[in-house]
């Protein structure tokens, strides 16, 4: 019999989404330490072409759902917000840091459930990358609205959007698209060059 090896499902997902991202026929590996304990590594990157590895701390948030506005308002509102702490950062533990939300279609949850028995369907995620230097920036960025320290931070987001949003420690909400890990998988390549 085997032993069971247990794995938190933000991991697994991220794990299983880079693997996608960064074919084994191209040199790539994700893995994953045995030890769960072990401080800011969840998963590591490897490149058997240049023998380099990129160390990834993730970051998970479930997401709040909350009525699209009528009509738009001067501040966006958005269907769905996922909620950080703000944690304490030290430099050079990971090479990136990925934030990762898992959230229900709304559009889906709202109809009968009867109607759909596969409930693979009625989830999604979101998967935001930053370098180290990246989060360094962004958590050192975030105040209050009375310009104090932030202890946590928010993302909006619409369900069928494919944009993004800062919205809690930021004075207004601020695209952060380019963080989407489709947008970001050139830069994790780079750094395993």
């Amino acid at each position: 019999m085997d032993a069971v090896f247990t794995l938190p499902y933000p991991e697994y997902i991220v794990a299983t989404h880079l693997q996608r991202l960064l074919k084994k026929k191209e040199g790539y590996s994700v893995q994953i330490p045995l030890s769960r304990q072990q401080k800011g590594i969840d998963l590591l990157v490897y490149c058997t072409q240049s023998g380099k590895a990129a160390s990834i701390q993730i970051k998970s948030s479930r997401a709040y759902l909350s009525k699209a506005p009528k009509r738009k308002s001067k501040k966006e509102r958005f269907n769905n917000a996922l909620w950080f702490v703000n944690f304490d950062y030290q430099k050079g533990i990971a090479d990136f840091y990925i934030l990762f939300g898992l959230y229900p279609k709304s559009d889906i949850i709202s109809k009968r459930l009867d109607k759909s028995k596969k409930t693979r369907k009625w989830w999604d995620y979101k998967i935001l990358v930053f370098t180290d230097k990246e989060m360094r920036k962004f958590l050192r960025n975030l105040l209050t609205k009375r310009g104090e320290k932030e202890s946590f931070f928010g993302f909006g987001f619409n369900n069928r959007s494919k944009d993004i949003f800062a919205t809690r420690g930021v004075k207004s909400p601020k695209s952060v698209k380019e963080y989407l890990i489709e947008n970001k998988i050139a830069t994790i390549k780079d750094f395993l060059k």
